[in-house]
């Protein structure tokens, strides 16, 4: 029986990338916006790759603030970008 291929990538692992793809492009340290979240560097490695269970919604809110986006910018996968998050 072949292996099935999802054809998205799980919400995780999409928010985790995203994420970086937005502390990446405002050239902000790790510790620089888990200071504007008002969250711990080690919650914040977590989100960053994927191995968090669940989205925080007020850390969710807030990265929505920081960042000045909309929730899709952090939720849906964005062109270009790998979503398979290293072992």
């Amino acid at each position: 029986m072949p292996a099935i291929t999802p054809t998205k990538p799980p919400l995780l692992n999409v928010y985790a990338r995203n994420v970086e793809l937005h502390t990446f492009k405002r050239g902000w340290s790790h510790k620089f916006l888990a200071t504007r979240l008002g969250i711990t560097p080690y919650s914040l490695t977590r989100i960053r790759y994927g191995r968090g269970r669940y989205l925080d919604a007020e850390v969710f809110a807030s990265m929505l603030e920081v960042f000045d986006c909309q929730p899709n910018d952090l939720l849906l996968p964005q062109p270009g970008i790998d979503y398979t998050i290293p072992e």
